[in-house]
C-alpha cells in the first residue's frame, strides 16, 4: 500500500484517473501563446474608444504659422516628426510645451471664440466701411456741387461786368453824340 500511494499510475494525479475524488485528473495544458496574442491584437486594436489614448498633448507655437495642439507620445517623437514636416529655417523657434487635456480644451475654446469675435467685428466693420464709403461719396458730389456753383457764380458775375461795360460803353457813347 505504501508502494501505491508513491507511484503515479493509474490511481494517481494522472489523467486515466477519475473526474471525481480525491485524486481527481488534471486539466489541459493551457496554451499560454495564443492568450498572448490575443491580448495583443485587443490592445492595438483601435475598434475600442473606451480605451484611453497614450498620446500626449503638446502645445506647440511655430513663428511664421502660430499655436496649435499636437499629439505625440513624447517631445522627441514630436521634434521628429516636425523635422519631416517643417523646413529647417524655421525650425529653431519652434517652442514644445507639455499641456494637460484640461488646457488643451481651454486653449481650443479660447481660439474659437477669438474666431467668432472677429468675424462678428469683421461683419460691423464691413457696415461701418460701406457707411464711411457713403459719406465719403456723398461729401465728393457736395464738393462738386460747391464748385459747380462756384463757377456759374464767376461766370454770372463775369457776365453782369461784361453788360455793365456794355451799358457804360453805351452810355458813353450816346453821351459824346
Amino acid at each position: 500500500m505504501n508502494e501505491e500511494m508513491m507511484t503515479a499510475g493509474t490511481g494517481g494525479f494522472s489523467g486515466s484517473a477519475a473526474a471525481t475524488g480525491p485524486n481527481a485528473g488534471y486539466d489541459p495544458v493551457i496554451k499560454f501563446r495564443k492568450k498572448i496574442k490575443k491580448k495583443k491584437i485587443q490592445k492595438e486594436s483601435r475598434e475600442n474608444p473606451t480605451e484611453p489614448s497614450k498620446l500626449y498633448q503638446y502645445k506647440v507655437t511655430i513663428p511664421t504659422v502660430g499655436e496649435t495642439i499636437i499629439y505625440a507620445n513624447s517631445p522627441a517623437e514630436l521634434k521628429m516628426k516636425l523635422r519631416m514636416s517643417i523646413m529647417p529655417q524655421y525650425r529653431n523657434d519652434i517652442s514644445i510645451e507639455r499641456i494637460l487635456p484640461a488646457m488643451a480644451g481651454k486653449f481650443f475654446y479660447d481660439k474659437r471664440m477669438k474666431h467668432m469675435r472677429n468675424v462678428q467685428e469683421e461683419n460691423g466693420g464691413d457696415q461701418q466701411m460701406k457707411a464711411k464709403q457713403a459719406q465719403m461719396k456723398i461729401a465728393i458730389e457736395k464738393k462738386k456741387v460747391q464748385m459747380k456753383k462756384q463757377e456759374l457764380a464767376k461766370q454770372l458775375q463775369m457776365k453782369t461786368q461784361q453788360l455793365k461795360k456794355q451799358a457804360r460803353a453805351g452810355a458813353e457813347q450816346d453821351a459824346t453824340r
